[in-house]
């Protein structure tokens, strides 16, 4: 996730670096036995995907995207194959509409809907960020249904500054730009709008089918795999992507992307970067591989075919994606003392969110913590113990001692809109030091063990904090209630 500008700022005064922004072996990524019901969209990973002999485990999405750069437009249909996996009877499907958010800067515009080939009846509600489709008759648990809309996004642009969704120096960036399934909860469906210094989307692992179509200048970069490209009758270039599970689509293209590749075990990992950074290109790639490696070793398996590491329009910011790690320019240029510490964040987050999902939204310290403290896995693997105690004490202990002694200390565990600036502080640094807490009560063999436990029993599905502390202490055979209730869930 992002950064916010104005702790940035405040930590460069103090002559602190800024914190992160916003992250096998051969035979896991052989196709295996998948439901029945997933055998015309193969993921291209079927690492801890359940079998079932009922309907699929995921959500799948088949996708027709359309842009039009001139009105910077993008024309949209979406079949959605929903399973009822919530244990309750539902009377409505809720999608989110995030390119309708206030920080994403666009417009979605929905045309047509219908469920099982019958016309439905939709509303928006949440300020426009969620439609909300009645359904004639209740869906009974362990049921799906087929929902297909038609949608047309606007597509913002700017010249200069963060743009995560939009057209900017010459980069198209396209994120969840069609409407994306809400999360059922026990009390619904979540809708709540996240503020600008949070992660907005909140989403259940998913199998998609994507046909997108791009004026044949750009050159594509895209969450999922394409299996193929090729021309259209109107001289554009038309691709079929599939992949899955992911927690999101998104794509980002350029006339100007160069590219660098190398390969990590079985992974293939790719830098797209802007003509003039081949240096930061190269380095940001080589240091992903690393990364990869080191967490593969401690946290388990990566389960997709690619990683790719994407110079994007976002300042010195970061943001994660399923098998997609943005990184802001400027860390290519100017910043690029800080580009290690992005890519290496955003490379954890393809464990921590990609795999494992959490509600970024109501509790962000949860994937965020964790991604920060994951930057020691790497740093401890590739440059010793050293340089580990100065990431502990320069990057998480000075600011949050610094938050604390201002009165600037927050509980963690509460949802992002409860913090302003000291977001980053609290969410980011606050919980990281959390886990360093839990790593040295347990010791390195325990704590790597509960890691990869907690991967193993929550890969593609939504862990809660209960479900992390449980883990633990199944693993551990400890109490760490108290541990947890000091850094966590306690405010000095």
């Amino acid at each position: 996730m992002r950064a916010r500008r104005g702790l940035w700022i405040w930590l460069l005064a103090l002559g602190v670096g800024i914190l992160a922004a916003c992250s096998a072996s051969p035979d896991a990524r052989v196709p295996g036995d998948l439901p029945p019901s997933t055998l015309t969209l193969p993921p291209p990973t079927v690492i801890g995907v359940p079998t079932s002999r009922g309907i699929s485990p995921f959500a799948e999405y088949r996708l027709t995207l359309t842009l039009d750069p001139t009105q910077r437009r993008l024309a949209g249909s979406e079949q959605v194959t929903f399973p009822n996996h919530t244990g309750e009877e539902l009377d409505e499907i809720v999608f989110r509409l995030y390119p309708n958010l206030p920080q994403y800067g666009g417009r979605i515009d929905i045309g047509s809907v219908r469920v099982d080939g019958e016309q439905a009846t939709a509303s928006l509600r949440a300020q426009d960020t969620s439609l909300a489709v009645a359904l004639d008759r209740p869906l009974a648990p362990e049921t799906s249904l087929n929902i297909e809309l038609t949608f047309d996004v606007e597509i913002p642009a700017k010249d200069t500054g963060y743009s995560l969704f939009g057209k900017s120096q010459g980069i198209w960036s396209v994120p969840d730009a069609y409407p994306l399934l809400a999360v059922y909860g026990g009390s619904g469906w979540h809708e709540e709008i996240a503020p600008a210094h949070g992660d907005a989307v909140f989403a259940e692992a998913a199998l998609y089918d994507v046909t997108l179509t791009l004026p044949p200048t750009l050159t594509l970069v895209t969450t999922g795999t394409v299996l193929d490209e090729a021309p259209d009758a109107d001289g554009q270039r038309t691709y079929h992507i599939k992949g899955g599970p992911l927690r999101e689509f998104a794509w980002l293209a350029s006339a100007d992307y160069q590219m660098a590749e190398t390969k990590a075990g079985n992974v293939t990992l790719r830098s797209y970067y802007l003509p003039g950074d081949d240096a930061a290109g190269q380095a940001a790639l080589n240091i992903a591989a690393a990364a990869l490696s080191a967490y593969e070793d401690a946290f388990g398996p990566y389960p997709f075919q690619q990683v790719l590491v994407v110079e994007a329009p976002m300042l010195h910011y970061g943001m994660e994606l399923p098998g997609v790690n943005l990184i802001g320019l400027d860390l290519y240029r100017e910043q690029r003392g800080q580009l290690e510490d992005r890519v290496v964040h955003e490379t954890a987050h393809q464990w921590w969110y990609s795999q494992v999902g959490s509600d970024q939204v109501n509790t962000p310290w949860l994937d965020e913590g964790l991604a920060e403290y994951s930057m020691a896995t790497y740093y401890g693997q590739v440059s010793g113990e050293a340089q580990v105690n100065t990431l502990v004490n320069q990057r998480w202990l000075v600011p949050y001692q610094m938050a604390v002694e201002n009165g600037y200390d927050a509980v963690v565990n509460q949802p992002s809109a409860a913090f302003a600036w000291e977001y980053e502080v609290i969410v980011y640094a606050k919980a990281a030091l959390f886990f360093n807490a839990l790593h040295e009560e347990l010791g390195d063999e325990v704590f790597k063990a509960t890691l990869r436990a907690y991967a193993d029993r929550y890969r593609w599905q939504i862990a809660t904090p209960d479900d992390f502390l449980h883990v633990a202490e199944a693993v551990s055979g400890r109490d760490l209630d108290a541990l947890y209730s000091q850094w966590i869930l306690s405010k000095q």
